[in-house]
């Protein structure tokens, strides 16, 4: 936790000093290092951080700025190159990467009144891409591979783009990630959530929008003793009646064909709309005594997860990333993604420690002031803004009498999605009756 005496933090260096005191652990299990290997882990840990998570520039100049902090904020010697960082890390990243998002994951358990709400840890878990240099190393790692024929040389071009698929499980509460995967163009949100459920808590609900459906993903959640909330259209075809819970209650079965005829048992769920005034959203829970009310308010906060993704990539600038090779393209999204969710979490505690009512966080100027102090230090200018007192500033401001739209007009490549419409509700077949009678259905 922020020392609560604003006197023990006067400083940017101290300040600096007490961020990385609180988000990287006090020790690293990591392999034996090369014998001329002079970086500790801290060190190497708060240098990535700061490098993809609060910098702006070339990477060449937020390795200098970054190593001219650590070795201020941890009081070291050392020299870094933007070439022995990367090799540094994509050696070590494996081991020092897990353990620093374990150690951050681990304090959002201790925000009190924050890590539950009604029963469960929630998570809303939506994934988005990151554009990668067009090499041929990235494009043969992580470009989509698609059989398929473009009016131009222009649109394959663009067709087959190198690009990075970021699943993150984003905590509902708190406002921020918690954990994630990685994969290229061609990976899948559905299977990067299933290898990421034992990493969540045993009583986690996932809140998710119509691409987390199926009868793989959904009982693999049930499977390990976990629920969602998930919203489904016309993608989704749901049973009615099948066994003794009815439509008119709010209860459908799932079971697609081919889970009927592996002989596995019918999913029962509970069927929940939620009209927004302009059109009627369809979820459905594993949890059949789930409200109305308690859906329609779960669901609605999910748009966080997008919020944050924004952040990210525009306010931060990291919708393109920079590394020209595999490996350390697939470093600097994970200490990107650390960086910015170590600057966030730890306002979120500067901000509880102020007297008075919370306010919304403005994600731009935290990046901003842990970037300004960061600098500031790096070059000894001891009379830049504080850090604490600029995140205690970190607010968004007070738009409540706004009357204009903020929409962009016309813009030319807005995607307008269309709604994925009501779920199919039939009744079942006679196939899938008498299949129905092998399980014991409620």
């Amino acid at each position: 936790m922020p020392h609560q005496d604003s006197t023990d933090i006067r400083t940017n260096l101290q300040a600096l000093k007490a961020v990385f005191q609180e988000l990287l652990p006090a020790q690293f299990d990591l392999p034996k290092s090369h014998g001329n290997a002079s970086l500790k882990p801290q060190a190497l840990a708060a240098m990535a951080i700061a490098c993809w998570g609060w910098l702006q520039g070339t990477l060449d100049q937020r390795t200098r700025t970054a190593q001219s902090m650590v070795c201020e904020a941890l009081r070291l010697n050392f020299t870094a190159t933007r070439q022995g960082l990367l090799k540094a890390l994509a050696r070590h990243g494996e081991a020092l990467i897990p353990q620093v998002v374990t150690h951050i994951a681990d304090q959002l358990r201790e925000l009190k009144g924050d890590w539950s709400q009604r029963g469960k840890v929630n998570f809303a878990v939506d994934g988005t891409k990151f554009l990668a240099p067009r090499t041929a190393a990235n494009q043969q790692q992580f470009a989509s591979k698609k059989e398929k024929q473009y009016a131009s040389k222009s649109n394959q071009s663009k067709a087959e783009s190198a690009q990075l698929l970021a699943t993150v499980a984003w905590h509902l509460t708190a406002g921020l990630p918690y954990r994630w995967h990685i994969d290229g163009s061609k990976g899948s949100e559905r299977h990067a959530l299933i290898d990421m459920l034992d990493e969540l808590p045993s009583n986690a609900r996932i809140i998710a929008d119509a691409e987390y459906v199926g009868y793989p993903l959904w009982s693999a959640i049930l499977d390990s003793k976990r629920s969602f909330l998930v919203r489904v259209g016309s993608n989704v075809s749901l049973l009615k009646n099948l066994g003794s819970l009815r439509i008119r209650d709010g209860f459908v079965y799932y079971w697609p064909t081919t889970a009927m005829q592996k002989l596995q048992p019918p999913l029962k769920l509970r069927l929940i709309q939620v009209h927004t005034g302009k059109e009627t959203i369809y979820l459905v829970s594993s949890e059949l005594d789930m409200s109305d009310q308690a859906a329609c308010e779960l669901y609605k906060q999910r748009w966080g997860v997008e919020v944050f993704f924004r952040t990210v990539k525009q306010s931060c600038q990291r919708s393109k990333l920079r590394c020209c090779t595999p490996r350390n393209l697939l470093t600097e999204i994970h200490w990107t993604l650390i960086g910015v969710w170590a600057a966030f979490y730890y306002a979120k505690q500067v901000q509880r420690d102020q007297p008075g009512k919370r306010t919304r966080l403005s994600p731009v100027k935290i990046i901003r002031a842990f970037a300004a102090a960061t600098t500031s230090v790096a070059l000894k200018a001891r009379a830049a803004a504080l850090l604490i007192s600029e995140l205690t500033q970190a607010v968004l401001a007070d738009e409540s009498n706004r009357t204009s739209s903020k929409k962009s007009r016309n813009y030319p490549r807005k995607k307008r999605p269309k709604s994925c419409g009501p779920p199919k509700i039939t009744s079942p077949t006679k196939l899938q009756m008498k299949y129905a009678k092998l399980f014991e259905l409620g």
